[in-house]
């Protein structure tokens, strides 16, 4: 552990220390200058005055305001101490959300608490916002599956539109079927683009209940897209006992196999709340090198310093001038 004590700015304010060892040769010179050239009162010169041995306390007072007059400059210095290294936050990323707003979003069969059933899309809708906040740093988009895809939110970090437009998904709004396949080339197509402008590529998250009924592509096809472009697919299937896939079609775990991702089945609340952590857990940790240390200023506990010095001078002379009275 390193701790050094850095001086900020002014670092000049250091050369201010020698000014006291200045002061006493200037006072012997003011003193052997003539005598016709100064104006002396025999009060102010002490000459006719006599004057005892210093007391012994007060030998001390001019190392007291030495002291006070060093930690004086040293606190105008601004001094820190830098700490520990903080740790970095992990990369910002881009992400992409393919979610399902299809008829069977409807049924109402999700495990809530207390032996209660949810609708599907309310369930989704509780893991997509915690998904969303657990990642303060990223980046979003929302793809919406229902007879079509669209994009229902562009790539933003504003968590703010995240959260409302997400509140407002409702299942069934816009025909009955599910057109799985093409929100998944939709997406492939939005993370190729990235990869070939040279930018990391998005992830790909599907939120959906696993059953495809409609669209121009099929899941199979958009399977063969992903593993021709290694993107790797995550699945959360929001079925509470899975879902069983047409035939000839995979399913939500073999698209998440066999692309290099990760099925989740959500099928109640408790395990809606570990989808952030499992995603996470399967990502390429980065490391991020720590930039910023942990700083304390300290230039207070110099000026309180100087001033109790200066005021323990001033006790001492104080207590010099009654035992002389």
């Amino acid at each position: 552990m390193n701790w050094p004590l850095v001086l900020t700015s002014p670092g000049w304010l250091l050369a201010l220390l020698p000014l006291p060892w200045l002061i006493m040769p200037l006072k012997r010179y003011l003193a052997r200058r003539p005598t016709a050239m100064m104006l002396r009162h025999p009060l102010i010169d002490g000459t006719d005055i006599p004057l005892g041995p210093p007391a012994r306390i007060s030998r001390f007072v001019p190392f007291l305001w030495l002291g006070a007059f060093a930690a004086l400059v040293i606190g105008l210095s601004n001094p820190i101490w830098e700490g520990d290294w903080i740790p970095a936050l992990p990369p910002a990323r881009s992400i992409l959300l393919v979610v399902d707003a299809s008829p069977s979003m409807q049924a109402e069969d999700f495990p809530a608490e207390k032996g209660q059933f949810i609708a599907r899309i309310d369930a989704m809708k509780q893991g997509l916002l915690r998904f969303i906040n657990a990642r303060p740093q990223d980046r979003f988009s929302v793809i919406v599956v229902t007879d079509s895809a669209g994009t229902l939110i562009p790539m933003t970090h504003d968590h703010a539109v995240l959260d409302y437009w997400v509140n407002q998904l409702r299942a069934g709004i816009n025909g009955s079927d599910t057109a799985l396949g093409d929100g998944l080339a939709m997406a492939i197509r939005t993370i190729s683009a990235h990869s070939q402008a040279g930018q990391p590529a998005p992830l790909l998250v599907v939120w959906t209940d696993g059953f495809s009924t409609g669209g121009l592509m099929t899941p199979a096809e958009a399977l063969a897209m992903a593993r021709a472009y290694n993107i790797h697919v995550f699945t959360v299937n929001l079925a509470p006992k899975g879902s069983i896939p047409d035939d000839g079609q995979p399913s939500l775990a073999q698209l998440a196999d066999l692309t290099g991702g990760k099925p989740i089945l959500a099928g109640d609340i408790a395990a809606m709340h570990v989808v952030t952590d499992q995603i996470a857990l399967s990502e390429t940790p980065h490391s991020a090198l720590p930039t910023e240390r942990r700083h304390m200023p300290l230039f207070g506990l110099w000026l309180i310093l100087a001033a109790g010095l200066m005021l323990l001078a001033q006790a001492l002379l104080q207590r010099e001038q009654g035992s002389s009275a």
